[in-house]
């Protein structure tokens, strides 16, 4: 028998001789073994990752809780630090909102050279201490976030700008 006509299916297939047994089932059992055993690797390294990808998630959430409850702990009326009130440094252009302060000088006999003058009296009121604008500046202090007090303010016909320069001179101020 050749192989082009078992190829080609001219054979009489009850002439050719049975396989070996022994052989085929080696081959089976091979074959199933080594499959298992790839299946069963592969299933134990996702195994593996879920579980390193588990105890990943817990300590994220350990971490968030950990978070909350330091942010939780921080009281809410003294979350906002003020800084230091800085004077806003002079310029020749001035704004609405302020008056210039003019370094006025006594007339001449009234003051000693070397003598030092004193301070004029401003001719407003700072823009935090205005009766129209503490409230405002008290609820910064308190916490309320700036951007609502300034829509608040703007809501009531005044100017925002002046919550973030509280040292302003405001020439129209009001006082008790």
């Amino acid at each position: 028998m050749d192989a082009t006509s078992a190829i080609t299916g001219d054979v009489d297939k009850t002439q050719i001789p049975p396989l070996n047994q022994k052989r085929i089932l080696a081959f089976v059992n091979h074959f199933l073994v080594s499959t298992c055993t790839f299946l069963n690797e592969f299933a134990l390294g996702c195994e593996t990752k879920f579980v390193e990808m588990e105890r990943q998630l817990q300590k994220t959430e350990a971490a968030l809780i950990i978070l909350e409850a330091k942010l939780a702990s921080i009281p809410t009326e003294h979350h906002v630090t003020e800084e230091a009130p800085s004077i806003p440094a002079p310029s020749t252009e001035t704004s609405p909102l302020e008056v210039p302060i003019l370094d006025l000088e006594l007339p001449a006999g009234d003051n000693e050279p070397g003598e030092p003058q004193a301070p004029p009296e401003s001719l407003g009121v700072r823009a935090c201490e205005d009766l129209r604008y503490r409230k405002f500046f008290k609820m910064v202090q308190v916490g309320v976030p700036a951007p609502a007090v300034k829509q608040k303010m703007q809501s009531e016909g005044l100017e925002p700008r002046l919550l973030d320069t509280p040292d302003l001179i405001l020439a129209d101020g009001l006082r008790e």
